[in-house]
């Protein structure tokens, strides 16, 4: 069984180190407990070579031969992404932030589809009173759609108001986004997608 290893620190590794892990990594005649060894190694490095490098081993069969090495990989990953100091732990936030706000204009997205879709329905409905008011009806009945029409009418521009609403702030929020984004200074936090950071929490986050 290979043996745990703490956090590793970086400036000890040089792009030799990462050569020969590389190496021995992909070769056929690599012992299993060098392999082992090597996977440990890199999934306490918290840097991008070493999350490059555990992602393709992953793609290997000899991946398949080490049953904890997606909870090393996940762990790695943890590392590579936990802020060291001030700056890091404020474009943290800032880049939770900006998922947080891709989420909500996803969401607001959806609302203009179903505002695009009522406005249809209520068109077609419209086009329907409409042809209906020109042929014969009793009193009664030319009542009810003339008001019928007035109600349908009003639903359209509401909803045509909503929509327009919507897509203006779909595009400001946008523009914050873009604004978030690019005050992040972390170079390694700036390719980080959403999946990346979903296990990490600041105390007193929701």
């Amino acid at each position: 069984m290979v043996t745990h290893k703490d956090i590793q620190d970086p400036k000890k590794y040089t792009e030799r180190d990462y050569k020969k892990f590389e190496y021995l990594l992909f070769a056929n005649d690599t012992s299993a407990e060098v392999v082992q060894d090597i996977v440990m190694t890199l999934a306490h490095l918290p840097t991008k070579r070493a999350q490059d490098l555990l992602n393709r081993f992953k793609e290997t069969g000899a991946a398949k031969e080490i049953e904890w090495l997606e909870l090393a990989v996940e762990e790695g990953k943890s590392w590579y992404i936990w802020p060291e100091n001030e700056q890091e732990e404020r474009d943290m936030t800032a880049l939770k932030l900006f998922f947080k706000n891709e989420d909500r204009i996803v969401e607001m997205m959806g609302e203009c589809q179903t505002s695009e879709y009522k406005i249809k329905q209520y068109e077609i409905e419209l086009e329907a009173l409409e042809k209906l008011q020109k042929g014969k009806l009793s009193k009664e009945e030319r009542e009810e759609i003339k008001y019928k029409i007035i109600a349908v009418k009003e639903m359209i521009m509401l909803e045509k108001d909503r929509l327009e609403r919507t897509n203006q702030e779909i595009k400001l929020q946008d523009k914050i986004n873009d604004e978030i984004k690019e005050s992040i200074k972390t170079e390694r936090y700036k390719k980080l997608n959403q999946r990346d950071i979903a296990g990490f929490y600041f105390d007193g986050e929701n």
